[in-house]
């Protein structure tokens, strides 16, 4: 019988962790077009709600009116 390879299962199990974590939370990021516009973009894997903003504001108000109007 071989041993585990320990480093490599720790490993493992932090990736799994890390992916179910990660795959239920708000995700959010600023993108820039070419002409320099910024726009902000936001993605909530629990609802499946996604939008894109105009400014940082606009997003903030929409993570709030998702979170808070229960």
């Amino acid at each position: 019988m071989k041993a585990f390879n320990v480093p490599l299962l720790k490993k493992l199990w932090q990736d799994l962790f890390r992916f179910i974590v990660t795959s239920s939370e708000l995700q959010v990021w600023q993108t820039s077009n070419s002409h320099g516009h910024t726009s902000w973009r936001a993605y909530d894997p629990a609802t499946g709600s996604s939008a894109c903003f105009g400014s940082e504001e606009d997003m903030r108000a929409w993570i709030e009116q998702l979170y808070y109007k229960k």
